[in-house]
């Protein structure tokens, strides 16, 4: 086997290497360009075979995340391709809201939450065989829509990706998360979330260790997938929206994700597409599609509760006074009073 060229490509394609063989079996070069992370092969048959490997130059993530809810080594494996859209979010913050708008905005097609499941799910959760979402992402040939929990630092960074982060008020994002535990079929953090509100509330507030950071289900974890990803808005492809901004106003915001993914979609497309992403009509799809068997019907004790309220302020009538001095006393702790300001209502978010 001889190398007979290695150039420098794009900022995307790191080298192009080109092999030539004297007979048309590949099996060796598979094996040997195999054990290469992010590589793409093109083939080519005859006397003298050709094997071509692009080595991509995504970043290698930060931090391990291994907990209950999150496994990320999977990336380490995974294959980033120009123009994949990730949606990294903290549970219960609007993740499948936005990726059925990412999906109907690829599209150009209303209602793609009711396919969503075939589409665009979660790569890293520690709980299921990642394998097979692995080659169901593998095979897609259009622009892929990613689904993670995981914090910026757990992810790789591809700057011809675009990565879109969803934050909601903490409290809302907690109960809500309460009514989701509830409906697993699977006891997978139950023991995080007692019966009593102020109990898991207190277990909310309180420390969370660095290793389960990536699985948002304390005040101080959605503080940390926050930082991670703020820190990193320098980077033009990188775009974070809030909950209730998208509760406000659905069309303006759809015209924005629009325009961050780079489509040009007119208004009449971007207006059936925002009708179409409505929470109730989303909720009502959920409830529709209950009886059937997907990947929600296996999780959840009511696959049509997946979608809750959509509601704020879950809080009333349930938290204290004193409950609610403590989020703020460690809110401030975590955060400037900008940043505490915004991940509780949206709005601008100042640099």
């Amino acid at each position: 086997m001889t190398a007979l060229r290695a150039k420098r490509a794009s900022s995307r394609e790191c080298k192009v290497l080109a092999w030539h063989f004297e007979k048309p079996s590949y099996s060796g070069a598979i094996k040997i360009l195999g054990s290469v992370p992010h590589a793409c092969y093109r083939f080519s048959k005859g006397p003298l075979a050709e094997i071509r490997m692009t080595i991509r130059a995504s970043s290698r993530k930060a931090f391990e995340y291994r907990t209950r809810l999150t496994d990320n080594r999977i990336w380490d494996m995974f294959a980033l391709r120009q123009g994949d859209v990730i949606v990294a979010t903290p549970p219960k913050c609007g993740t499948t809201w936005t990726q059925a708008l990412v999906l109907s905005l690829l599209f150009e097609k209303p209602g793609m939450d009711k396919v969503m499941d075939d589409l665009s799910v979660w790569l890293d959760p520690a709980f299921r065989d990642q394998l097979p979402i692995v080659r169901m992402f593998e095979a897609q040939n259009h622009r892929r829509c990613i689904k993670t929990h995981t914090p910026f630092d757990g992810i790789p960074f591809d700057p011809d990706c675009t990565y879109i982060a969803v934050y909601r008020h903490p409290i809302d994002a907690h109960f809500s998360m309460r009514r989701h535990v509830a409906n697993l079929k699977e006891d997978l953090i139950q023991d995080r979330f007692p019966d009593k509100p102020t109990a898991s509330f207190a277990l909310f507030v309180g420390e969370t260790v660095r290793e389960e950071m990536a699985d948002g289900i304390t005040l101080e974890a959605i503080v940390h997938h926050f930082k991670s990803f703020k820190s990193n808005i320098q980077h033009p492809n990188i775009h974070i929206f809030h909950y209730a901004d998208m509760r406000r106003d659905l069309l303006s915001h759809t015209r924005k994700l629009a325009s961050v993914l780079g489509l040009k979609i007119d208004d009449e497309m971007l207006a059936a597409i925002a009708e179409s992403m409505q929470f109730e009509n989303m909720q009502a799809n959920a409830r529709a599609s209950a009886k059937e068997k997907t990947q929600r019907s296996t999780t959840f004790k009511d696959p049509s509760a997946f979608f809750d309220s959509a509601s704020s302020r879950k809080w009333e009538g349930k938290l204290s006074d004193e409950d609610l001095r403590a989020f703020h006393k460690r809110l401030a702790e975590l955060l400037p009073e900008d940043d505490a300001r915004w991940l509780q209502s949206g709005g601008e978010l100042t640099a």
